[in-house]
């Protein structure tokens, strides 16, 4: 009597409808994320951007006559992100995150300080919706031709050192002066201490705090 052979498994072939089912459940998985990524595009909240120069010097723990400062006011400022200068499509794409109702502020430093004005003149585009920058500033800002404030800027506050003519662009200037309010501080500190005065250092969060507490 001889044994008989297992039978092989059956494979069910799916269906048409079946097949059709799936590719509409990944359509609707695709429509999802794509509706998520556009809610994301109205975040409600104020984008608080710090941009930090050529960070060579300082320690990572305190500020030493390094660019650290910058940083150490970020940290005393709930909800502020920090940035290396180089980050500017990083920077301008978080901001592009943020609902149009809501604030923008950015302070940068050394070469941070020139990103941040090139941030400001990206944004004042028709591409841009002409986005406001409720608050610029610049502290000891280092680059060429940046020294003209553009129209969507609201309030800029520009510090630079008395000494330092080889590092900083010196006075900026409003595209508009019906549009911005420019204010120049002239500071007795050199490029990597101008970061850490105190008086400074509360001048900038002192202003924060009042751009951000305005009503939207």
């Amino acid at each position: 009597m001889s044994t008989p052979s297992p039978s092989a498994p059956k494979i069910e072939t799916p269906k048409l409808e079946e097949v059709a089912k799936g590719q509409v459940k990944e359509e609707v998985k695709t429509q999802a994320l794509k509706a998520a990524e556009v809610r994301a595009g109205t975040l409600k909240k104020p984008a608080l951007i710090f941009v930090k120069g050529l960070d060579i010097f300082s320690s990572p723990s305190k500020s030493e006559r390094g660019y650290a400062g910058v940083g150490r006011i970020a940290e005393a400022v709930e909800g502020a992100r920090i940035y290396g200068w180089d980050q500017k499509q990083e920077i301008i794409d978080e901001i592009k995150k943020v609902h149009s109702d809501y604030q923008v502020v950015l302070v940068g430093h050394s070469l941070g300080g020139d990103t941040a004005v090139e941030i400001a003149n990206e944004l004042n585009s028709l591409d841009n919706k002409f986005r406001s920058v409720d608050l610029l500033v610049t502290i000891d800002s280092v680059g060429f031709n940046n020294d003209i404030i553009p129209q969507n800027v609201k309030k800029h506050l520009n510090i630079f050192g008395e000494r330092d003519f080889f590092f900083n662009d010196g006075p900026n200037v409003a595209r508009d002066h019906n549009r911005t309010e420019v204010t120049n501080i002239l500071s007795p500190f050199d490029h990597t201490e101008i970061d850490d005065d105190k008086s400074v250092q509360f001048e900038i969060v002192s202003l924060i705090q009042k751009t951000i507490n305005r009503s939207v």
